[in-house]
């Protein structure tokens, strides 16, 4: 990969995932990931991070957290499957960022620094690489994490881990449409090794996270439409003034129905 894809990929993990090079502009609050690890390290980040996002509990910190780092997470997948690279992101290289935007709370990321790992061009050799460097990332980085995220938050771990799959399983349809058969393909593949071929050790669980149904609802302002349920709560009950979300899986499919009537109701009053 040469300086201008470099600098492409950079760029696009800034916009896409908020995974920055430098301290992202606006932080108020920044952690080293490896001070995390340890449970006096995650507390101090539950302490800071629960009152902002207004949580009721230690769980609802843990849970927004997870969902955020999920964009790490995607951030690998995608320069592996669209760039054929692999960042080199470590305990110690990368730190969390919490900011303060309108009427909530970014969480942002940074690496120190940028080294890249190369696919090989042999297409068996390929697949090794990428097996072993998504296992790398998920045994060494994420899953000390999230073990730790968990223990000290209260939240368990499947419920930690459950935060990703929906924000993957929806990435990964945008980013596979419009591209060449061919990228869609390694996109499918590469994604198809973390849902169903990753060992469950690597995540420190008893099984792959992200082997989950997807299930899909109507869309809540448009019949015609489908979305995702969520595979676990995130919790926003849980904040001050918080209530389930639409795609929520704690809603039964009449709560559902009922808020689609509420919500087409009103906007046909207010159109009118």
């Amino acid at each position: 990969m040469d300086e201008a894809q470099t600098s492409e990929l950079i760029k696009d993990f800034g916009s896409k995932f908020d995974l920055h090079p430098e301290v992202p502009e606006g932080a108020r609050y920044s952690f080293i990931v490896k001070e995390l690890i340890r449970e006096d390290g995650m507390r101090a980040f539950i302490e800071c991070y629960r009152p902002i996002i207004k949580g009721l509990d230690d769980k609802v910190a843990a849970s927004y957290f997870a969902g955020s780092f999920g964009n790490v997470a995607l951030a690998m997948q995608y320069a592996i499957s669209v760039y054929s690279v692999m960042p080199e992101v470590s305990l110690s290289s990368l730190s969390v960022h919490l900011i303060p935007a309108e009427g909530y709370w970014r969480v942002a990321f940074s690496l120190d620094t940028w080294t890249f790992s190369p696919a090989p061009a042999d297409a068996e050799q390929r697949i090794c690489w990428r097996n072993g460097r998504l296992t790398q990332f998920y045994q060494e980085t994420a899953a000390p994490l999230l073990s730790v995220l968990s223990k000290v938050s209260g939240l368990g771990p499947s419920e930690i881990w459950g935060q990703l799959p929906t924000k993957f399983n929806y990435y990964i349809e945008m980013l596979a449409a419009g591209r060449h058969s061919g990228l869609i393909q390694t996109i499918q593949a590469d994604y198809r090794y973390l849902t169903d071929e990753m060992p469950a050790a690597v995540f420190k669980l008893a099984r792959n996270p992200f082997h989950v149904k997807v299930r899909k609802v109507e869309a809540l302002a448009d019949p015609a439409s489908k979305v995702q349920v969520r595979n676990r709560c995130c919790l926003y009950y849980r904040t001050k003034g918080g209530s389930y979300c639409y795609t929520c899986p704690r809603l039964t499919e009449e709560e559902r129905a009922k808020r689609r009537a509420e919500y087409r109701n009103n906007t046909a009053s207010a159109q009118a």
